[in-house]
């Protein structure tokens, strides 16, 4: 429910400011619409802790993201985006030769952004920009502990939040298509612990 709210905001920013009036084409100016796939990673005191204890850690996953904008000029655009980081995970097991208990752990997290976006048009239709901005983000932690097979402990927790992040990027542009390069940090904190998650991602979209 929360990826269609999310997908449907989005792609009402593009269509009120691309439907509501006629216009044609113009490459500094207007809406646009795009998707990116990248690699997700997160450095957590808490999942280190794990590390050092022996637990087999996985800190990185495949991210995701949906972006929708509106371009003012050659140098400023305004962007909304909804992304889901993936799962980070933490399992450990223990034996006496006899008996064997286990945890798994794992921790997701999404959420929706808006970022104010400035460019530097180069040439050729390439650019770079940087972002500024705050998410809104939820994540669930969950914690499962088996013995023999059999479940002893099964919990969930959730979290959430409103924090800033920031990213670096670049961008090529031609017959309207949009592809980009993009480095992204979100600094996440709930409860006094830091959870910052650094996006590396590759998007393609579309300028109406």
């Amino acid at each position: 429910m929360k990826r269609l709210i999310a997908t449907a905001a989005l792609a009402g920013l593009v269509a009120s400011p691309a439907f509501a009036q006629s216009y044609q084409y113009n490459p500094v100016e207007g809406p646009y619409l795009g998707a990116g796939i990248g690699h997700a990673s997160l450095d957590n005191d808490s999942l280190d802790q794990l590390d050092d204890a022996g637990y087999s850690t996985d800190d990185s996953d495949t991210g995701y993201k949906l972006f929708a904008g509106y371009q003012f000029n050659p140098n400023f655009a305004v962007e909304a985006s909804y992304l889901d980081f993936g799962e980070f995970t933490a399992d450990a097991a223990i034996t006496d030769g006899v008996n064997v208990a286990s945890e798994s752990v794992k921790a997701e997290a999404e959420g929706f952004g808006f970022a104010l976006v400035g460019k530097l048009p180069i040439q050729n239709g390439f650019s770079v920009h940087g972002k500024l901005g705050m998410i809104a983000w939820d994540g669930d932690a969950y914690d499962t502990v088996k013995v023999n097979g059999q479940t002893f402990i099964d919990t969930k927790l959730s979290a959430d939040g409103t924090d800033p992040f920031y990213g670096i990027g670049a961008e090529y542009e031609i017959d309207r298509i949009m592809m980009r390069a993009e480095y992204e940090r979100y600094d996440l904190s709930d409860s006094g612990e830091d959870f910052e998650i650094d996006l590396f991602s590759a998007s393609i979209g579309y300028r109406f």
